[in-house]
């Protein structure tokens, strides 16, 4: 077993961030000299290509004001021409104004009809054919760049990650997809089950082992019924008639604002990315922990809680010797406040679980801003550990290879490390909470028998998930596909 992973922290910070940045650039500059590609013919195209763009945008934008200009001009022609519309109408024997609105409104109308139809219009459409020559320029040379691009951008594949993430750690395996071998272990061995849930339909999947021992990820878009409470309201006016003290007769107009709700059922939606891991390590003990956000705290905020919670913790172990319970207060007190799983049913097999090394790397993390800090869920329920952090509901787990492809290399690459250094922090620190606990690592599971054949060949997380690729636009909605 690889010693470094006994304290999964600092083999992420001294050893396992730089590797991997390392192995991303290594597998990188090696596509770029297995295609072939130019990166300095590339580099000079990308800035022709540039001034090119920004050449077409100055003209784009002088074509603009040319048309606000004239535009401007148009509406001010007009205004004056109205002007003196309404001073001919106004026009009397001895009236000085109306003659000189009428005289000056025609010769401004006149003059700005001119400038529209002599100088702007002349202007916008050169202009008009400056912006487009230049466009096409512009796009000339991006269309070369693409095809300087276009070995290295055919070379990517979806298993780059993959490959990159077990070189790293040679002890983490993954899955090139999660088949029915997989699901049949994790069902057979340690109780997974099926995918029947009307009310989640699976968009994501990931699995693979950590020593033999199974995980996979599963992101789910999950449904379910609410109530919503719509809002409205309506302004109404009326009239009413009084007679005051002199007999003289009044209306008044009133204006009162209405407002009303109604409660009416409907469909709420929101993923769920959860990590599910198998071992059959203390296999009767159940608990929960909940985010307690300790990364957040200073040392004085962090000892004023320890102590505040080590008081509740206390009181709750004299509430179980009354009630004859197993509950026991570890000796860690820190680790017992913000760990928490004050639920766990097992204390022997919990204390064989949390040793003192499992305890203070558990703090750590908890504690340690390098990574995401406590921020997540960690659910033991027999065999099987489920794992549901606040970070993982931004991690993107499309490894597509076209995410990478662009016209310009310095892109890719920043494309392409960008990419997978987010992947493997979002998926390593996912792993730390078990990887936390060296007796998960220690513990290698018996053999398993697998089936010779299955009912299907997919799982039902794969099938869910390759349909849900497809996309609604694929599917008929009122007898015909949008």
């Amino acid at each position: 077993m690889d010693d470094i992973l006994l304290e999964p922290l600092k083999a992420y910070t001294d050893v396992y961030e730089q590797n991997f940045e390392q192995n991303a650039k290594a597998y990188l500059d090696e596509l770029v000299k297995s295609s072939g590609v130019d990166e300095a013919l590339n580099r000079q195209t990308v800035e022709r290509y540039a001034v090119a763009a920004k050449k077409n945008a100055d003209h784009r934008s002088r074509l603009s004001r040319l048309k606000a200009l004239n535009v401007f001009c148009i509406v001010i022609a007009v205004i004056a021409a109205v002007a003196a519309l309404i001073a001919a109408f106004t026009l009397s024997g001895d009236s000085f104004v109306p003659v000189l609105i009428l005289i000056l409104g025609i010769l401004l109308a006149v003059a700005l009809i001119l400038v529209s139809f002599l100088v702007l219009k002349p202007k916008i459409k050169l202009a008009a054919a400056d912006a487009e020559a230049s466009a096409k320029e512009a796009e000339g040379i991006k269309a070369e760049a693409w095809q300087q691009m276009a070995p290295l951008n055919s070379m990517f594949e979806d298993t780059a990650t993959k490959q990159l993430i077990e070189k790293t750690v040679p002890l983490l395996q993954i899955d090139d997809n999660f088949d029915m071998r997989r699901y049949d272990y994790l069902r057979g061995k340690y109780g997974l089950g099926e995918n029947d849930d009307i009310d989640s339909s699976t968009i994501e999947i990931l699995s693979g082992e950590i020593l033999g021992n199974p995980f996979v990820v599963d992101r789910e878009l999950v449904h379910r019924h609410g109530i919503e409470t719509y809002h409205g309201s309506l302004v109404i006016t009326w009239t009413t008639s009084y007679t005051d003290s002199k007999g003289n007769h009044h209306t008044q107009t009133h204006t009162q604002t209405l407002h009303a709700s109604v409660e009416k059922p409907k469909p709420f939606y929101s993923e769920r990315t959860r990590l599910i891991y198998g071992n059959e390590a203390a296999p009767d003990l159940h608990f929960t922990h909940a985010p307690s956000h300790a990364e957040r705290l200073s040392e004085a905020q962090a000892e004023k809680r320890v102590r505040s919670g080590a008081k509740k913790i206390q009181r709750r172990q004299e509430r179980a010797i009354k009630d004859g319970s197993s509950f026991t207060e570890m000796a860690n007190e820190a680790f017992d406040v913000f760990f928490g799983a004050l639920d766990r049913d097992h204390e022997v097999q919990f204390r064989l679980l949390f040793t003192p090394l499992a305890q203070k790397n558990m703090l750590e993390l908890m504690r340690s801003t390098r990574g995401f800090g406590d921020d997540f869920t960690f659910r033991k329920s027999g065999c099987l550990n489920y794992i549901s952090s606040e970070h993982s509901a931004s991690w993107d787990m499309n490894t597509a290879y076209s995410r990478y492809a662009s016209y310009d290399l310095n892109q890719i690459r920043n494309n392409f490390l960008s990419f997978n250094r987010a992947y493997f922090r979002s998926l390593y620190f996912d792993l730390a909470p078990l990887l936390s606990i060296p007796l998960y690592q220690q513990h290698k599971p018996k053999e398993y028998i697998y089936r010779e054949s299955y009912e299907r060949n997919y799982t039902s997380y794969e099938a869910e998930c390759a349909v849900n690729r497809v996309g609604v636009n694929a599917f008929p909605i009122d007898g015909a596909a949008t």
